[in-house]
């Protein structure tokens, strides 16, 4: 088992590794500018290799973008293999907004393709995700395509329920843009429900605000003519005014109904020749698009008197309300949506029963488990004691044999307790020996440097001596020569320098040497500065001597000391103490 997984994580190491760097950043790019610029999006989203695709979190990500861009660009695709991908992964897999957005595009294609019961269904399941989810935006589009849906089905109750809930959620989204636009998709319920003056109030509103939404506009437009000439108090010139204003200002193509429309204004305001050329253009159509006007016909020769061509037109677009009524009544969605839970209970009902079958095995495999342990719990009970009479035994002779040893072992103790005992009385007095000889060796050195300062002393007076009678004129002018020769001849020799460096080591164990080593990157001029300080030459002579200031003098003892306080060596306390 242990074997297997560690071959399963080696393989997915793999897998993972294989990833492409390159499309997980074209898919960023592609989803940064997807509210703002979907047409850019969706071109980033095309440029990808599908083969490039290597992992499931990947192609699912891929899935669900490509179905938003397509869906922002308004392109109405009704192949379900897109979104495919998107929703296998996230049914299982991702965070609740992953798994409502691909729910929600998945319904999306499905109603492109006029399946509404299978529509409904995935909007079903994207809206129980309501709670978890934080996209509002997205609960916001599902709201409204529910609402899409029971349009269709003229469920005008639930759409107007559904429309309300998306302007709700836009409001707490902060989306403007989306808001207004549902309130103008609430005033089409409104039409729908021959409620004119909240119609007329929201239509209004609504192309107020989407001036620059040409989609919105030609929805708006569309149904607000429709409605000025269907309502009680009717505006046929209003109607014609946002016809022109839709296929004029906006430049989209009037529909066949736009045309019906237009030509029923034309007849209400007497303006004849305008209907008749619209109605023979339409009357020239095939059937199967006619009869999408006829009811408009059936309105401009009821309006003309003309009750016997009225009345075959209102019979025509009777029968077509009438079948189309019959499949929505057919393909009733919320028919659809109690089955779809119907199935889903049973099915829960069965995961149930199964998990309950489950449990039960479980339970008889852990009874006869714990009965199987009872048993070999008791033999293994009966071993042990028959084991323990069995070790009594031995520990017993054990007891007896330790017995011995221990008093063997109590003379070895005491032998070695007294052998330890002289010992400790040597160490002692070892460690008194080399404590004395320690502090004599100190001593010995002390007496060493005193007695070759002494040494110098003289040369010192004469330095001094030197120093003070340098700017006098007096009759002491041989002194000084002599004082000045003698200095003359200390300064500058090598050989002198020689001399004194190998008198220092004579008498204090080669110290200058050792510094030497210690410090090869000392120069002969630094030597010799060591060599003052050994001897124990004041600082105005050392000054004088090196041709140096007064203060470097100090500084140069004072960092000598620091580097030497640095080493490694044996000698490190012998140079300072010289120093």
């Amino acid at each position: 088992m242990k074997k297997s997984s560690v071959v399963l994580i080696f393989f997915s190491a793999i897998v993972l590794s294989c990833g492409n760097p390159q499309v997980t950043q074209q898919l960023d790019a592609a989803e940064a500018v997807m509210g703002e610029h979907p047409d850019s999006a969706l071109a980033i989203i095309r440029s990808i290799d599908s083969l490039s695709l290597k992992t499931r979190p990947v192609a699912a990500r891929y899935s669900l973008l490509h179905a938003m861009a397509l869906d922002k660009n308004y392109i109405d695709t009704t192949d379900i293999s897109i979104i495919r991908p998107a929703v296998e992964y996230y049914s299982r897999h991702g965070a609740p907004d992953d798994k409502l957005k691909a729910y929600y595009y998945l319904g999306r294609i499905q109603y492109n393709a006029d399946d509404l019961k299978s529509a409904a269904i995935s909007y079903s399941k994207a809206e129980r995700l309501e709670d978890e989810a934080e996209d509002w935006q997205t609960k916001g589009l599902l709201y409204m395509a529910f609402a899409d849906v029971y349009n269709k089905t003229r469920n005008k109750e639930k759409e107007e329920a559904y429309v309300k809930k998306g302007i709700t959620v836009f409001e707490k989204a902060g989306d403007e843009k989306h808001k207004y636009l549902s309130s103008g998709r609430l005033a089409l319920v409104y039409y729908g429900m021959q409620e004119w003056h909240k119609a007329d109030s929201l239509f209004s509103k609504g192309i107020e605000q989407a001036k620059e939404d040409t989609v919105a506009m030609s929805v708006y437009l569309s149904n607000y003519a429709r409605m000025k000439v269907v309502q009680p108090e009717k505006d046929p010139a209003g109607s014609i005014e946002l016809l022109k204003e839709l296929a004029g200002k906006y430049k989209q193509p009037l529909s066949l109904t736009d045309y019906g429309v237009w030509a029923y204004a034309a007849c209400l305001t007497g303006d004849e020749p305008t209907c008749s050329q619209i109605e023979s253009q339409l009357n020239r159509l095939e059937e199967s698009k006619r009869i999408t006007v006829k009811n408009w016909l059936y309105r401009i020769e009821q309006h003309r008197g003309n009750y016997e061509k009225a009345l075959e037109y209102q019979i025509e677009s009777s029968i077509y309300n009438w079948n189309t009524l019959h499949q929505l009544l057919s393909d009733s969605i919320g028919q659809a949506l109690q089955n779809y839970y119907s199935e889903e209970a049973r099915n829960n009902e069965r995961e149930t029963k199964i998990v309950r079958l489950r449990l039960l095995l479980i339970v008889l495999g852990l009874c006869l488990l714990f009965l199987i342990v009872l048993v070999l719990m008791k033999n293994r009970q009966n071993k042990k004691e028959i084991e323990a009479e069995r070790l009594l035994k031995i520990g017993e002779e054990t007891a007896k044999l330790l017995q011995q040893q221990n008093e063997d072992l109590q003379r070895r103790e005491e032998t070695i307790e007294a052998e330890n005992k002289d010992l400790q009385k040597q160490v002692s007095l070892l460690k008194r020996g080399s404590k004395e000889l320690e502090t004599s060796l100190k001593r010995l050195r002390k007496e060493y440097v005193s007695t070759y300062k002494d040494k110098f002393a003289a040369i010192g007076e004469m330095c001094s001596a030197y120093l003070d009678t340098k700017d006098r004129e007096n009759k002491q002018e041989l002194i000084y020569r002599r004082v000045q020769k003698q200095i003359s001849l200390f300064i500058g020799d090598e050989k002198l320098q020689a001399h004194l460096e190998s008198m220092i080591n004579k008498d204090l164990n080669d110290i200058v040497s050792h510094l030497k080593v210690d410090l090869p990157q000392l120069s002969q001029k630094d030597i010799l500065f060591v060599c003052y300080c050994i001897i124990g030459l004041e600082p105005g002579i050392i000054s004088t001597l090196l041709n140096i200031s007064l203060s470097n003098v100090y500084t140069k003892r004072s960092r000598l000391r620091e580097r030497i306080k640095g080493l490694d060596s044996p000698y490190k306390e012998e140079y300072l103490r010289m120093l």
